[in-house]
């Protein structure tokens, strides 16, 4: 996933063999997403305006201490 910042910046995340991204809790223009590879599992909070990323910031893992997510994909 590959998104905006300013003029030439770009962020990437990591994509895991293209397995994509689980929506997890969101306010506002920011939005949780987790890794759908069961295998990485890690997550980000995105801030996403007009459908490009304008920030990204990895938070923890369920297994690091995060919380979990109505959204989580069982194992």
């Amino acid at each position: 996933m590959r998104g905006r910042v300013g003029d030439d910046e770009l962020i990437t995340l990591p994509t895991c063999e293209g397995r994509g991204f689980v929506l997890g809790p969101r306010g506002g223009l920011n939005v949780n997403i987790e890794c759908a590879n069961l295998a990485c599992r890690d997550r980000y909070n995105v801030a996403i305006f007009s459908g490009n990323i304008m920030n990204a910031q990895r938070i923890e893992k369920r297994i690091e201490g995060g919380e979990p997510w109505p959204s989580e994909p069982l194992q």
